[in-house]
């Protein structure tokens, strides 16, 4: 794909920038500080990363507006100063985004569609894709190769299912929903109870199902689990990222971030705006309050209040945690002190 010409000047615009060097400079593309080339943007978060400002190969930088910039030299370079590094990047990088991947806009002549199932305009369905009985397809659906929509699910518009996404049968997809290779919608939940002669385990049948808001995304080989009655629920605007396990009738609010490896088991109910990191393990029937931050590979088994950040295993309040690890460090230097005096 060929994108629109961008230069210095009309990055300014979109962005709603200060310019402070050469308007004229043409983007040719998007890196990092260390990887950037001659005409390439980048940017920079903080100071840290505002020191190699003056040995990187860009030509185009995004800065805070409140931290300086040394070796910027205006005549060569151009700087565009905006409020929120982060989210300005994410501007440019939709602007230079090539969606390669995607099929024509139609049905692919491969695809199988239930004479019942009901097909929004401007789809893009692509080859070997299946769609079941009574299913209903918003307008502007986009489906990969081998993406499977089972009975009577529904896919709001504009969503977009990668290759080998499945959604099993009833579970509901919002608008604007991006669900990436291999997704897993509403497989049967995880459950098993003894037999009555301890013969074996006798498997739970699950009849929910699984509700996806409006803007959720969903990364590669993640999986959601139906209730095992009512529904498993994930918010508008909540991002989750691959390989992560959403247990049966869970309940996720919107706008929260969910990082790879993270387990959540079944009941487990998740607030508003709640940050998650890479690897945690969530128990059941566990209450997470809105605007609470949970560390890398913490083993959560207790209720976390709104607002809190909490960490470790067992999980426990953030700055506790660190305290503890901090004190187990300094042990075998105390011990071995304590081995000194009792020599004395």
């Amino acid at each position: 794909m060929i994108h629109e010409q961008y230069t210095a000047g009309s990055l300014a615009a979109v962005l709603c920038a200060e310019l402070d060097g050469l308007s004229e400079i043409i983007c040719t593309g998007v890196s990092s500080l260390e990887e950037a080339e001659s005409g390439d943007i980048t940017f920079m978060v903080n100071a840290k990363f505002a020191r190699q400002w003056a040995t990187t190969k860009a030509t185009i930088g995004i800065a805070p507006t409140d931290i300086q910039i040394p070796g910027h030299d205006a005549s060569s370079r151009a700087l565009l100063r905006v409020k929120d590094p982060n989210l300005a990047m994410a501007k440019v990088l939709a602007l230079f985004d090539t969606n390669l991947d995607c099929p024509e806009e139609g049905i692919h002549e491969s695809a199988v569609i239930a004479s019942s199932a009901t097909i929004g305009e401007n789809v893009r369905i692509g080859p070997f894709v299946v769609i079941a009985e009574h299913a209903t397809i918003g307008d502007g659906v986009t489906m990969s190769s081998n993406v499977r929509v089972g009975r009577s699910c529904t896919v709001g518009s504009h969503s977009i299912l990668r290759s080998g996404v499945v959604i099993e049968h009833d579970c509901v997809i919002g608008e604007g929903c991006i669900l990436n290779a291999n997704v897993s919608i509403g497989t049967d939940g995880f459950g098993y109870c003894p037999t009555a002669d301890m013969s074996g385990l006798m498997k739970i049948v699950h009849i929910g199902h699984v509700a996806l808001g409006d803007n959720v995304e969903i990364g590669s080989s993640s999986c959601v689990d139906r209730g095992k009655f009512s529904a498993t629920r994930i918010g508008n605007g909540t991002k989750i990222d691959n390989l992560v396990q959403i247990g049966h009738n869970v309940k996720i609010g919107e706008n929260c971030v969910i990082a790879s490896g993270t387990g959540i088991a079944g009941s487990v109910q998740i607030g508003n705006w709640v940050q998650i990191a890479a690897h945690v393990g969530i128990a059941p029937h566990c209450k997470v309050g809105d605007g609470a931050k949970i560390g890398a590979k913490t083993g959560l088994m207790h209720d976390i209040p709104a607002g809190e950040e909490w960490l470790g295993l067992p999980g426990g309040k953030m700055k506790d945690v660190l305290r503890q690890w901090s004190s187990t460090r300094k042990l075998p230097g105390i011990i071995s002190e304590l081995g000194k005096r009792n020599d004395q």
